[in-house]
């Protein structure tokens, strides 16, 4: 069984969400309606040793690369609703191999990614396992009320649009010292160019396919467009690795000009193809 598929399940399964919960389970955030014109965003991820990072031997992480890509997957969530990051909760069990050193250290670039994104830590969790690595973040964020950029608004016609570049996340240390696109997401909400987004953290062609089904629209993309991280990135490196934390983004196509012109980033950003009706 999927991901995907376990998880359509499980949905189905929770109490039905009310007015107070505009932005349901599914998405790239969770989403509570908390009045005063503002919706909190919540969203949280793991980090496990030796499938998010390699945890000891040749070519392991540091412990602050470890602790900021966590808080980094979770930003990243934040930055493809086009929100604003505020507060993070950290629960980490950590295996016999971590020392008191390394548990500092992780918690440390956790602290430090933190500062630069202005989130407050505010708590959390700590314990031993008898094995593996597991520590998981929630984050906090906000959005204006009823402007959060789902994965449900593509419509045929629009534009899509990529961030950065793709490929050989792994071989080339970029999974571990990724800038999460806050301030673009915040950008293209705030100038209301986004219509549809999501982070890229399975791969182009996984996660666009979430973004497709969300929006019941299909899409005609062009490949030889797709940005590649080196020279030597293959087509199926770039749509299929993951761990990019880009974002995909569905934009009018009447906009194409003018966010072409007005991006004010030095992000790399790419139009790769056009949604298309359902198929």
């Amino acid at each position: 069984m999927t991901e995907d598929a376990f998880l359509s399940g499980l949905f189905e399964r929770f109490p039905p969400v009310t007015g107070e919960v505009p932005v349901p389970p599914g998405d790239d955030c969770a989403a509570i309606d908390v009045g005063h014109g503002r919706w909190l965003l919540l969203a949280v991820d793991q980090l496990i040793g030796d499938r998010h990072f390699v945890a000891s031997g040749p070519g392991a992480a540091l412990p602050e690369e470890a602790g900021a890509k966590l808080l980094a997957r979770n930003l990243s969530d934040i930055a493809a609703m086009g929100g604003k990051p505020s507060f993070c909760l950290i629960a980490g069990a950590f295996g016999p191999a971590c020392s008191a050193d390394w548990v500092e250290r992780f918690h440390q670039g956790i602290l430090d990614l933190a500062a630069r994104y202005g989130v407050t830590v505010i708590g959390g969790d700590l314990a031993a396992t008898p094995n593996d690595t597991v520590a998981s973040l929630t984050i906090v964020g906000e959005v204006p009320a009823g402007q959060a950029v789902c994965r449900h608004g593509a419509a045929a016609g629009d534009d899509l649009w990529c961030t950065g570049v793709y490929g050989q996340s792994l071989s080339t240390g970029h999974h571990l010292n990724f800038t999460p696109r806050c301030a673009e997401g915040l950008w293209l909400r705030e100038h209301a160019f986004a219509r549809a987004m999501i982070d890229v953290s399975d791969g182009v062609l996984l996660d666009l396919n979430r973004l497709c089904r969300a929006s019941g629209v299909g899409v005609d993309i062009s490949t030889a467009d797709i940005p590649r991280r080196t020279t030597e990135t293959s087509m199926a490196e770039a749509l299929g690795d993951g761990e990019d934390y880009e974002l995909l983004v569905a934009v009018s196509a009447a906009n194409r000009t003018a966010l072409r012109e007005a991006w004010p980033f030095a992000t790399r950003l790419t139009r790769i193809g056009s949604f298309a009706g359902d198929t």
